[in-house]
C-alpha cells in the first residue's frame, strides 16, 4: 500500500495558527503588592504589526539621522498623509533630536494609530544594554507623565536592527521600566498607565520575547509580565521561523514524543509506525549515506525548546521588493574610517578600520574615472581594504543598500563595492549594478521642514548649457540632453519648464521632426525655447511647483566668500543654494549631469580646490551640491562623480525617468532608488557596445578626452542622496 503523502503542514502541529497557545509561566512575583497601592504595570506581548495593534500611545525607537525602518517606517506610513513619510522628512531635516532617551512626538491623522513618538537612541551603533536601559527609565517617565494614556504600544527597542540580542533588550525594558517605577513611586501612583503592550510582528520571536521578559523579571514587584502571548491578525511569519516550527515538528518524530504516541510502545519509538513511517517518507530523498546521520542528530535536537532556536537563510530576493535596506554608517575618524550598521538581518556595532589616508587617496584617485583595468580590478580591493570583515557579509543583493556618509568619505566611489563573498574566479555584476545603493549625507544643520510641492500634474523644470560661450563654458551635448530629457517627460505626461544655452549665444534653430533627439549645433537652440538665465530659473524656482529639476552644465566652486559654496554655472554668474533659501515648496527631486569647470584666466588649467583631500576636484563636486540643495529641502539629489559621454548621460536620464513614471495596472510601487538602479543598470549592461548602443546617436566628447576610459564605468558615477525606499508621486496619484 503506498504511503500518504507527507506535506510541512502535517509537521506543523503548533504552529501559530492555534487560537490558545500554552501558557508561559510568569513572574513569580507579578502579583505582589505595592508600598504605593498601585498595582503593578503588565506588559504584555502582543503577536501582532504595530500600527495595526490599538493603543493610546504608539512609540518606537530612532537612531540619530538614520532615515525610518522596519517597526519605525510601518509607524511612519501610518501616521503620514501621503507618500510623503513625516518621521522620514524630520530626518532629513534634522528636526529629531534623537538623544538618548529624549521623546518626540508627531500629530496622526486619524485610525488605530492616534498618537505617535519617537524615543530617541543616540548614534547607530552606541546602543549597549545599559543605555538601553536607561533609555527605558526616560521613556517610562516620560508616559507616566500623560494624563491620557492608559496602554502604551511599543517594540522591543535595540533587537534585530540594533545591538542586542532579545534577551539583552528584554533585561534592558525589565530594568528600565522598573528603575522608573520604583524612582517615580509617587507619580507611579497617578498615572493613569496600565499597560504597556510591546508587539512583535514575526510569531518565533514574539514566543522568545514572552520567554526573555519573564527570566528577566524575576522577583520585579513593580512589573507583571503576562503569562500568555496576545495574538493580533496583523501578525506574521517569517520564512526562517517557519522553518523553525517545521524543524521542532520534525524532531519530535525522533525524541520523546514519538514514543508516546507509538503502538509498539518501545523506548526508541523505532515501533511507531506513525513516527517511523512519517519520518523515512521525509527522509527518502537524502543520500543514503547522510540519511542514517541525519536521523541520528534529530534525537538530540528533539530536546531543544523551539524559543531557543534560530535559523539564517540566504536567498537572493528581488531589491526592488525590499522595502527596509542595510543601512551603514562609513564615516571618517582619528585613525580610520567609523563604521556602524543597521538590518534586520544581522545586529552588528560600531567598528574602527585602521586605513592610511595616502593609500586610499591613491586608490580613490584611480576608481575616479578610471580606466578599464581598474574599474575590472579595484573594486574589490575597495570593499576588503576598508570595509570590516563582518560588515563585507551585509553588503550583498538580498537588500537595497543605503550608504550614511560625511563630507570626507562622501568622496569615496563607493558605487564600485563589490559582493567579497563571492569566491570564484569569475567576477559577477558589482554591487549596485545588482541592487539599488543609495547615499545619505551626515550634516550639521537644521531646516524647518518645507511646505509640500503642490498637488495636480507633475512638473518639471530642464535647464541645458547655460554657461557663456565666451569663457569657454559652451556644452553642446548638454543642449541636446536637456531637449531629449523634456521631450521623454512630456511623453510621461509631465509639465516642462525648458531653458536652453545663455542669452545671445545663438540664433534659434529648426527644431526638426518630433522624433528628433534635438542634437543641435553648438551655437544653436531650438525655436520657442527661452535662454537660461539665474534671474529666470531663479524666478521660475521660487515661484514653486516643480516635483522635478533637470540641469546639464558646467557646475563649480565659489571660494571668493567665506568658505566654499557651490553651484551651478551660469553665463551671469553661479547659481547657489544661496539664492534658493527663501525657497518654500522645494523640488522633490533634483538631477545633475553636472561636470567640474573652474579655470585659470591665464592658463585655462584646471583651478585646484582648497582643502580638496582627493586630488580631483570633480569628487568633491557632487557631495558638495548634494548639501547645498538638501539643506533647502530638496530630498533626492542624483550627480555624476565625474565627466559622462553625452549619449550615456541622456541614456541614464530618460532610462532613470521612464522607471520612475510609467507605470501600468497593478504594477509595483515605484521608487527613486530603484529608478537609479534601473538606470545604472542600463549603462553597465552597454558598457561595452557600440556608441550609439545607449542613445541612438553619436557621443560627443570634450577634446582630449579618453571616452574609451570613462565609457566602461559610467554606471558606477552616478550618486543618489536620498530614501532609496521613497515612492515618487505619479501623475496619476494627484
Amino acid at each position: 500500500m503506498s504511503s500518504p503523502v507527507v506535506r510541512i503542514a502535517d509537521l506543523l502541529e503548533d504552529a501559530p495558527t492555534d487560537s490558545a497557545p500554552p501558557p508561559v509561566p510568569s513572574a513569580a512575583a507579578s502579583g505582589a503588592s505595592q508600598a504605593s497601592g498601585r498595582p503593578p504595570l503588565t506588559v504584555t506581548v502582543v503577536w501582532g504589526d504595530l500600527p495595526e495593534v490599538p493603543a493610546d500611545l504608539h512609540v518606537t525607537g530612532h537612531y540619530h539621522a538614520v532615515l525610518p525602518a522596519a517597526a519605525e517606517l510601518a509607524l511612519d506610513r501610518a501616521i503620514s498623509g501621503g507618500p510623503r513619510r513625516l518621521i522620514a522628512e524630520h530626518t532629513q531635516r534634522g528636526r529629531i533630536d534623537a538623544q538618548l532617551g529624549l521623546v518626540t512626538y508627531f500629530p496622526c491623522k486619524g485610525g488605530t494609530v492616534r498618537s505617535a513618538a519617537v524615543v530617541g537612541m543616540g548614534p547607530l551603533g552606541t546602543l549597549t544594554e545599559r543605555r538601553a536601559t536607561q533609555l527605558h527609565t526616560s521613556l517610562l517617565g516620560e508616559v507616566m507623565g500623560l494624563g491620557h494614556v492608559r496602554t502604551l504600544a511599543t517594540v522591543l527597542i535595540g533587537s534585530g536592527t540594533g545591538n542586542l540580542t532579545v534577551t539583552q533588550a528584554a533585561r534592558a525594558l525589565v530594568h528600565g521600566f522598573g528603575g522608573a517605577l520604583r524612582s517615580q513611586a509617587s507619580s507611579a501612583a497617578a498615572s493613569r498607565l496600565t499597560e504597556v503592550l510591546v508587539v512583535e510582528i514575526d510569531r518565533l520571536r514574539a514566543e522568545q520575547l514572552v520567554r526573555a521578559l519573564d527570566e528577566s523579571a524575576g522577583q520585579q514587584a513593580y512589573l507583571r509580565i503576562a503569562p500568555r502571548l496576545r495574538e493580533e491578525r496583523s501578525g506574521r511569519l517569517s520564512p526562517e521561523s517557519a522553518a523553525v516550527y517545521a524543524l521542532t515538528a520534525l524532531t519530535r518524530l525522533t525524541g520523546p514524543a514519538g514514543t508516546t504516541t507509538g503502538e509498539a510502545g518501545r523506548p526508541d519509538g523505532a515501533g511507531s509506525p506513525a513516527g517511523d513511517g512519517l519520518l523515512g517518507e521525509l527522509l527518502a530523498g537524502l543520500d543514503p549515506a547522510i540519511r542514517h546521520r541525519v536521523r541520528k542528530q534529530l534525537g538530540p535536537l528533539a530536546e531543544v525548546d523551539r524559543t531557543h532556536l534560530s535559523l539564517k537563510v540566504h536567498r537572493t530576493m528581488d531589491p526592488t521588493e525590499s522595502t527596509v535596506p542595510v543601512r551603514v554608517s562609513a564615516l571618517s575618524g582619528a585613525g580610520g574610517l567609523r563604521w556602524a550598521a543597521l538590518t534586520e538581518r544581522a545586529t552588528v556595532p560600531e567598528r574602527l578600520v585602521p586605513v592610511d589616508m595616502d593609500l586610499l587617496r591613491q586608490l580613490v584617485d584611480r576608481l575616479t574615472e578610471p580606466s578599464a583595468e581598474d574599474a575590472r580590478d579595484l573594486p574589490d580591493l575597495l570593499s576588503r581594504f576598508v570595509v570590516p570583515p563582518d560588515f563585507q557579509q551585509l553588503l550583498t543583493d538580498e537588500a537595497t543598500v543605503l550608504l550614511e556618509l560625511d563630507q570626507e568619505t562622501a568622496l569615496v566611489p563607493w558605487e564600485f563595492l563589490a559582493d567579497v563573498k563571492q569566491r570564484s574566479g569569475e567576477r559577477d555584476a558589482p554591487l549596485a549594478v545588482r541592487t539599488p545603493l543609495s547615499r545619505q549625507l551626515r550634516t550639521r544643520y537644521s531646516r524647518v521642514l518645507a511646505e509640500e510641492t503642490s498637488a495636480g500634474p507633475l512638473k518639471a523644470l530642464v535647464i541645458g548649457d547655460p554657461g557663456d560661450p565666451e569663457k569657454g563654458f559652451q556644452l553642446p551635448g548638454a543642449r541636446a540632453e536637456a531637449v531629449a530629457v523634456a521631450a521623454q517627460l512630456r511623453r510621461l505626461g509631465v509639465e516642462v519648464t525648458l531653458f536652453v544655452g545663455a542669452a545671445g549665444s545663438g540664433r534659434p534653430a529648426d527644431p526638426g521632426p518630433p522624433a528628433d533627439s534635438g542634437r543641435r549645433a553648438g551655437s544653436e537652440r531650438p525655436v520657442d525655447v527661452a535662454p537660461a538665465t539665474r534671474l529666470d530659473v531663479l524666478r521660475v524656482l521660487l515661484a514653486g511647483g516643480h516635483h522635478i529639476v533637470h540641469y546639464c552644465g558646467h557646475s563649480s566652486f565659489d571660494t571668493s566668500a567665506s568658505g566654499v559654496r557651490s553651484g551651478w554655472v551660469f553665463a551671469d554668474g553661479l547659481l547657489t543654494a544661496q539664492e534658493l533659501v527663501q525657497l518654500e515648496r522645494p523640488p522633490r527631486i533634483v538631477v545633475a549631469n553636472a561636470c567640474y569647470s573652474s579655470r585659470l584666466a591665464d592658463t585655462g588649467r584646471a583651478e585646484p580646490l582648497p582643502g580638496t583631500p582627493w586630488g580631483s576636484p570633480q569628487a568633491r563636486l557632487v557631495p558638495s551640491l548634494a548639501d547645498e540643495f538638501l539643506r533647502v529641502g530638496v530630498a533626492h539629489y542624483v550627480g555624476a562623480g565625474w565627466r559622462i559621454p553625452d549619449d550615456q548621460a541622456t541614456a541614464f536620464s530618460t532610462t532613470f525617468y521612464t522607471h520612475l513614471l510609467e507605470s501600468g495596472p497593478g504594477g509595483p510601487e515605484h521608487t527613486v532608488g530603484a529608478a537609479v538602479h534601473a538606470a545604472r543598470r542600463a549603462l553597465y549592461q552597454e558598457r561595452d557596445g557600440s556608441p550609439g548602443a545607449v542613445a541612438g546617436g553619436p557621443r560627443q566628447d570634450p577634446p582630449g578626452a579618453a571616452p574609451e576610459r570613462r565609457r566602461n564605468s559610467t554606471w558606477a558615477a552616478y550618486q543618489h542622496y536620498g530614501d532609496p525606499t521613497d515612492p515618487f508621486v505619479r501623475a496619476s496619484d494627484d
